[in-house]
């Protein structure tokens, strides 16, 4: 697996036809999260993801060798991806967020409430994280955070990007406690 995002500048623009595909217009940079086949990747670009043509963008960063140890960039800090999942009105939304942080750090529970509270434009917003039995756990403080850290750093990597946190949130409306099994 690749290390490092691969940085591409838009060709042309390119309206998606679908919920996969992921719309941009010419001259914007996006993030490479991966190859899908040998047309089509999967990118990120203003907070959304999708996949789109090869064709239309050219690589303005290359990716490094797959056996590179360098952990920073040219450029400076490594960008790595944040997954998270927003649910409001009931269907996930699927956001990857670009960040110049360690895969290996363990953030504070204030600096993640700070950031999903900046990216979605919420106050009143709950962290939330998934376990290994799939049941969604509210995230309170900071030791939350780390039981959640180190129950996805057991999961299987082959899954995701090299550059994509082991652990996923799902924010959810303080209020909203439909996402959590209550059923014994």
């Amino acid at each position: 697996m690749y290390r490092h995002l691969c940085s591409l500048q838009a060709l042309f623009d390119f309206n998606g036809t679908g919920k996969l595909e992921l719309s941009f217009r010419a001259g914007d940079v996006i993030f490479l999260l991966q190859r899908v086949n040998a047309d089509w990747l999967e990118g990120t670009v203003r907070d959304a993801v999708g996949i789109f043509p090869q064709t239309f963008v050219k690589v303005i960063k290359q990716l490094p060798e797959k056996d590179s140890d360098s952990e920073e960039s040219e450029g400076g800090k490594q960008l790595n991806c944040l997954r998270c999942y927003y649910y409001d009105a009931g269907t996930p939304q699927r956001r990857d967020i670009c960040v110049e942080e360690e895969l290996s750090i363990q953030p504070s529970y204030n600096d993640l409430l700070t950031r999903m509270r900046e990216l979605f434009h919420n106050e009143d917003l709950a962290l939330n994280y998934r376990d290994p039995e799939g049941d969604m756990i509210r995230i309170l403080d900071d030791q939350d955070v780390e039981l959640m850290v180190s129950e996805c750093k057991s999961q299987s990597a082959a899954d995701r990007p090299a550059n994509q946190f082991p652990w996923e949130l799902h924010v959810t409306r303080i209020d909203d406690l439909s996402v959590y099994n209550t059923e014994p």
